[in-house]
């Protein structure tokens, strides 16, 4: 299982006591991150930390903080802050002209009346890079009037999948398209969303200014709403279930999006993965439950570009990609499901969140 820290105070507080408690798991992030930026995007570390600089005023516009929590993080992990905002800021500077590897993950949610207990269900694969099997944790935040959060992220990130005790859930999937600026950086976008105290109030963050890369969230509550918004910077749309199921990968699903995507020819599987995750959660609506999700969480058509990925050894060894977790969230009954490594391989334990 990963590690769980569980993490109270002001925003600088719950840093310091973030950085304190993984600093070698941090460091090891900094460490990948600057050789994943110099491979992809040919950004060495100056001219990669300048370029996470410039996402300051976002970031403080949007949340600040947030990047009192990053300090913090850089003062307890004995980091630099520039250190720590880059890794905050991966995806944006990772992917200004190609996507960096094949596709990642899977998406699913399932509401009340597609499930056989009448529980909402959330979840998803999250395929990345096997070195962060070592390095993702999980960070429980009781934090200063804002919901208590329960997140599954890379150490020193803020925040990226998870849930929080007002009920809400939210998954992730990278887009890729043409357009990008300096935007809100989607991990500082997905705490966010996990920091808000209803369904409305996470739209409104998604909403509220432009994005810094394209992304796809698919968010859910409790109360038995769920709904998906696929991002590229400047634009989004969104998308409602379908008797009462979700699913996403890593294409643009939106026909008024879908002209701008330009990630179809770098990872094909992705409509393999929808095409396949869709047929069965919906030939099973009315009657899904958790083995159901591990089951499609599982499958292995297109291996190993499949759901549960696996690295492929065509790849080079930076550019491989695998299932680092699976996680499915019972938003009604207050569980988190996970494995740490693919599921085929790997047995889910299960977290009681908040």
């Amino acid at each position: 299982m990963f590690p769980l820290y569980s993490l109270k105070g002001s925003p600088r507080e719950i840093g310091r006591q973030y950085g304190a408690s993984c600093p070698e798991k941090i460091h090891k992030n900094i460490d990948l991150y600057f050789r994943v930026f110099k491979h992809y995007a040919d950004l060495d570390r100056t001219r990669a930390v300048r370029l996470a600089q410039s996402f300051i005023p976002v970031i403080e516009a949007f949340d600040r903080d947030l990047l009192e929590e990053m300090r913090g993080i850089a003062e307890g992990a004995g980091a630099q802050f520039e250190e720590i905002l880059s890794i905050n800021v991966r995806t944006e500077l990772m992917y200004p002209d190609q996507l960096a590897g094949k596709g990642e993950c899977t998406a699913l949610a399932a509401l009340p009346e597609a499930t056989a207990s009448g529980d909402m269900l959330l979840g998803q694969n999250w395929d990345w890079k096997p070195h962060l099997l070592e390095t993702t944790i999980l960070l429980r935040l009781e934090q200063e009037a804002k919901p208590t959060v329960l997140t599954l992220t890379e150490a020193g990130i803020v925040g990226k999948i998870g849930c929080n005790s007002a009920g809400l859930g939210a998954c992730l999937n990278i887009l890729k398209s043409s357009l990008a600026e300096v935007g809100v950086p989607i991990h500082i976008l997905m705490r966010g969303i996990l920091n808000s105290e209803r369904l409305g109030d996470a739209i409104g963050k998604i909403v509220s200014l432009n994005r810094g890369s394209s992304n796809n969230t698919l968010i859910a509550h409790r109360d038995g709403a769920a709904i998906d918004f696929e991002m590229a910077p400047k634009d989004l749309d969104f998308l409602y279930p379908e008797n009462g199921v979700l699913v996403h990968t890593n294409n643009f699903v939106s026909p008024r999006l879908r002209p701008l995507d330009t990630g179809l020819s770098q990872f094909p599987d992705t409509l393999v993965r929808w095409g396949r995750a869709r047929q069965r959660m919906l030939g099973r609506a009315g009657r899904i439950g958790v083995a159901d999700f591990k089951e499609i969480l599982g499958d292995h058509c297109n291996h190993p570009d499949s759901i549960c990925r696996h690295p492929d050894p065509r790849d080079p060894e930076l550019e491989r990609v695998q299932t680092v977790a699976s996680v499915i969230m019972n938003l009604t009954r207050g569980e988190m499901h996970l494995t740490q490594g693919p599921p085929c391989t790997n047995p889910y334990q299960t977290i009681a969140f908040p």
